[in-house]
């Protein structure tokens, strides 16, 4: 129960500690003093706004006031360690400065696409119903289609296996041979009939946005990377307003985040001059490519290693 409990605050502190209390004894607030530390106090409001990042399925722990008087120490012993830190001056520390900034920078962010895409991303239900009647055709109840994949590891595996589709090689066969998902793989890669809900979201999106023939671009899911081929569709009942205005309303919303959002950078942009330089862009070596062995300048022998 402890280890559980010092996880579930580790989790809760991790954004305020990043930040931390700094709050003296002559700080003026409204909000009753509840603890002190040294100089520092803790209040009323410092505890709600800690205790509401407690995971939900967390907080009957600290319902009584045995469990209150338990993530009050846990906030003692946070301040205590903030202050012997600042004592160290690890708040001068490069790391703890630069993250404090990509903090500061992200949160900004955060407010900044809350303002100008959030507040004003709104569907009213004159514009769901409209969509709905002009979309009546493509809205059923209890759809299913046929697919069939061929899964592997890694997106390289998964490209070579599509060009080799691509050049007129069986899909089935391939399926056959190479898909690690051996259930279907000895059936050609077919995983028959099914509807919403079924598969992972990436995959469930991927196949609905075929046509029966169709094979889909490499389609990375938590089981690695999957090569789909649409078989058949199988169209459910139609569906009425209300069985489906809440997928449209929830649609229409995420199209208008995404419109708000380019006209909002696009506006940026034209506000803004901005180079780049492609050629520095192209030779930036990533974190998780092998570093390249320097090659040995003429005339130069490597020297034996000592056995």
């Amino acid at each position: 129960m402890k280890k559980i409990l010092f996880y579930i605050l580790l989790l809760s502190f991790s954004t305020v500690f990043l930040l931390g209390c700094d709050q003296s004894g002559d700080a003026k607030t409204d909000s009753p003093v509840i603890a002190k530390v040294d100089n520092a106090v803790i209040t009323e409001d410092d505890f709600i706004k800690a205790i509401s990042r407690v995971p939900e399925w967390a907080r009957s722990q600290f319902t009584d006031k045995e469990g209150k008087m338990k993530f009050l120490d846990e906030l003692i012993k946070r301040e205590l360690i903030y202050q012997n830190a600042k004592n160290m001056r690890l708040n001068k520390d490069k790391d703890y400065v630069a993250k404090v900034e990509e903090f500061k920078k992200m949160t900004l962010l955060s407010l900044i696409i809350n303002k100008e895409v959030e507040e004003k991303a709104r569907v009213d239900d004159a514009e769901v119903k409209a969509f709905f009647d002009e979309n009546k055709d493509k809205f059923t109840v209890g759809t299913q289609v046929r697919a069939s994949h061929i899964l592997v590891d890694t997106e390289k595996e998964a490209k070579d296996i599509l060009e080799r589709i691509e050049k007129g090689e069986s899909f089935a066969a391939l399926a056959k041979s190479l898909s690690k998902d051996k259930g279907s793989a000895e059936k050609g890669g077919d995983l028959g009939y099914f509807g919403r809900g079924k598969m992972v979201p990436e995959f469930e999106r991927a196949a609905l946005a075929l046509k029966p023939g169709e094979i889909s671009d490499p389609v990375r899911t938590r089981f690695g990377y999957h090569i789909i081929k649409l078989m058949d569709i199988k169209k459910g009942k139609p569906a009425n307003f209300e069985q489906t205005k809440e997928s449209i309303r929830k649609q229409l919303i995420m199209q208008k985040k995404k419109e708000l959002f380019d006209a909002y950078v696009e506006k940026l942009k034209a506000e803004s001059n901005i180079t780049k330089d492609e050629e520095i862009v192209a030779a930036i070596p990533l974190p998780w490519e092998p570093a390249e062995e320097s090659e040995a300048e003429p005339g130069q022998q490597e020297e034996p290693e000592a056995e």
